[in-house]
C-alpha cells in the first residue's frame, strides 16, 4: 500500500514520500476528518495490528478520493472503493501532504 501512495504522489507532483506505512504518518501535516479532502492520505490499523500501540499499530494507508471513496491496494492490485464501515472502525488518522 505504501508504494502505491508513494508512486502516485511522485507520478502527479513529484513528491516523494517515506518509504513505509508507518513512516509516511510523519509526511505532511494532520488533517482532521471534518477537513479531510481528496488527496490526503488515511491511515488504519487491521485485525492484525489493532492492538499494537504508537506506529507499530498502522497497518494500512491509502489516498482518500472525496464522497467516501478510498484509492488503496487490496492484495495484489489497485482499487478505488467505498471506505467501509470495518475500515472506518481501523481509521486512525489522516495527513495532507501537498
Amino acid at each position: 500500500c505504501s508504494a502505491l501512495v508513494q508512486y502516485v504522489y511522485y507520478i502527479a507532483d513529484g513528491i516523494v514520500l517515506d518509504l513505509t506505512t508507518r513512516t509516511q504518518v510523519y509526511n505532511g501535516k494532520e488533517v482532521a476528518l471534518i477537513d479531510l479532502r481528496r488527496g490526503d492520505l488515511m491511515f488504519f490499523t487491521n485485525s492484525s495490528r489493532v492492538n499494537n500501540t504508537g506506529i507499530e499499530r498502522i497497518g494500512h494507508v491509502g489516498i482518500y478520493f472525496g464522497n467516501n471513496y478510498i484509492l488503496h491496494t487490496a492484495s495484489d492490485h489497485a482499487v478505488i472503493e467505498p471506505i467501509s464501515q470495518t475500515r472506518w472502525s481501523y481509521f486512525i488518522t489522516a495527513r495532507r501532504v501537498a
